[in-house]
């Protein structure tokens, strides 16, 4: 009997070769990005000989590259010119506000993963990037990418938590707000709300950017400083968003975060958090389980959380009650909303 792992592939000698080479895709397109062939494309250039000459690479190389992007539905072909989809050209052509490649253009994912087997035997990644010196560096290159991928579900959240129709004039603190995307859709659904965005000061350089584009700038002030020292008052706020923070952050530092965000929170205020959750027996689903490894290679103390054990931090934390919202998926996973509300 044949046996099937999760992700899709089969436990023989075929079926991990394929698993094996599934990185080809991967470097496909981060290939095709960094010579900005998609780019290329969108500025008329059709033809491998036209294509390789605009982004100054050799024609084979060039013409393979063209060839396998087609075979995986990220170009078309008519005889010897190549296509640009419609979905290719909103998300992977740079100068397109809906360009989603600059994450995937780095190799910093890509040479992390190349040390798992290191971080595996010693518990430790090669880089940190929680931490002010990397973060200042790879998070704005994130983000640009999480912004479009989380637009959708930031307003899922907004309606599943009321703003703008049960909840209005909200004092709302978005903590590690990156590219402001879930405060961004809250802001934009209760127009009397106002936002302290909290992240690094170089990180948030990008999330002002962000909000500038969104018309939002006179709702918004910043607050800069370390996770684990900045102030966030006492019973200052309405809401708090904590958007795919505690994955980096690990369990203490994020028990230590949940306590001090229920001071920052006014009475029956609510703090919504945005993660990813393997289920109770950590057998599955696939996506959170590998994104654990993620956080292994890139981070000191990071890890995905069961709902349960959300729960049992959240109530020690001082929270009455914790409930989740569909808000579809974020970043390609199914991924709840958990929200907590103070007594």
């Amino acid at each position: 009997m044949k046996t099937e792992i999760p992700t899709g592939f089969s436990v023989t000698p075929q079926g991990l070769l394929q698993m094996h080479m599934a990185m080809a895709a991967s470097r496909v397109l981060s290939a095709a990005l960094q010579i900005d062939l998609f780019g290329h494309l969108a500025a008329g250039h059709e033809t491998a000989e036209a294509l390789a000459g605009a982004a100054g690479a050799s024609l084979r190389g060039t013409r393979m590259l063209l060839d396998a992007l087609v075979a995986l539905g990220l170009l078309g072909k008519e005889k010897a010119r190549y296509l640009l989809p419609p979905g290719t050209r909103a998300y992977l052509v740079r100068e397109s506000p809906d360009y989603v490649g600059a994450l995937m253009q780095s190799d910093d994912l890509w040479n992390a993963w190349g040390g798992l087997p290191e971080a595996v035997r010693t518990g430790r990644p090669s880089v940190m990037v929680e931490r002010q010196e990397h973060a200042e560096a790879f998070f704005p290159i994130l983000i640009r990418s999480l912004h479009v991928v989380n637009r959708e579900p930031a307003r899922r959240l907004a309606a599943a938590l009321g703003v703008g129709t049960r909840h209005r004039g909200l004092r709302i603190l978005d903590v590690g707000a990156g590219s402001a995307v879930w405060s961004i859709a809250l802001a934009e659904a209760d127009t009397t709300a106002h936002v302290t965005a909290h992240d690094f000061p170089g990180v948030l350089k990008e999330t002002a950017r962000f909000v500038a584009q969104h018309g939002l700038g006179e709702r918004f002030t910043y607050l800069a400083g370390d996770l684990d020292r900045v102030d966030f008052g006492t019973a200052c706020f309405d809401l708090v968003v904590l958007g795919n923070i505690v994955h980096s952050e690990g369990e203490a530092s994020s028990r230590r975060l949940f306590r001090r965000l229920a001071a920052a929170l006014d009475t029956g205020g609510r703090l919504a958090i945005l993660d990813f959750f393997p289920n109770e027996e950590r057998t599955g689903p696939p996506p959170p389980l590998l994104f654990a490894l993620n956080m292994l290679v890139n981070t000191e103390n990071g890890d995905t959380f069961t709902l349960s054990q959300y729960r049992s931090w959240l109530a020690e934390a001082g929270f009455a009650t914790v409930a989740t919202a569909d808000i579809g998926e974020q970043g390609g996973m199914p991924a709840p909303a958990v929200i907590a509300t103070k007594a």
